[in-house]
């Protein structure tokens, strides 16, 4: 069964069936965890500096 039919069966169904639907439906799909996104990690003035200093101004050649 794909989604469009599930679709037509459930607007099929009277309003009380519906709403039982609706429940259950709102049950199992916001009972699973959504995958959380990476927190980024934040740095502070000083270690940015000491990046920026280290990596990007710095003037060793090789």
């Amino acid at each position: 069964m794909d989604a469009n039919t599930a679709y037509q069966v459930a607007k099929a169904l009277p309003r009380e069936g519906q709403e039982r639907l609706f429940e259950m439906l709102k049950k199992d799909l916001y009972s699973i965890n959504p995958k959380k996104k990476k927190s980024r990690t934040v740095l502070t003035e000083e270690d940015a500096m000491e990046y920026l200093l280290n990596k990007v101004f710095n003037t060793k050649t090789n």
